[in-house]
């Protein structure tokens, strides 16, 4: 009985460990661009509508371990800017002295249906 009172303790606490470092909330409209480190390429643009995080344009692969930039839109908000690292299809960005996955965040945090890769 005891554990069953504890799993949801501890689901909390994991899923609380993965910080909202894009903002609060990301509301229908927010745009995420993906961009190399010197933004001269564009990886990558996604929208959010609703739940789901929909594609504007076909993706560029970044090299593995690239270091990019991950520009976010909020609607009537100016855009914002994050270093990360891409890898495997997903971008990790610097949390203290961890890395945390993008589509963690998106998922987990933020409540949205990314595609499982960003990129193939």
């Amino acid at each position: 009985m005891r554990c069953l009172l504890v799993l949801p303790l501890l689901l909390a606490a994991a899923l609380a460990a993965v910080p909202p470092l894009l903002g609060p909330t990301l509301p229908p409209g927010t745009e995420l661009r993906l961009l190399s480190a010197d933004l001269r390429t564009l990886h990558g643009a996604w929208r959010v509508e609703g739940r789901r995080l929909l594609p504007l344009s076909p993706p560029l692969a970044p090299k593995a371990g690239q270091e990019v930039q991950l520009l976010l839109v909020l609607p009537g908000e100016k855009p914002r800017a994050f270093p990360g690292m891409a890898e495997r299809g997903d971008v990790f960005l610097p949390w203290e002295k961890e890395q945390v996955s993008l589509l963690r965040l998106l998922k987990e945090v933020y409540g949205l249906a990314p595609p499982e890769r960003l990129w193939p």
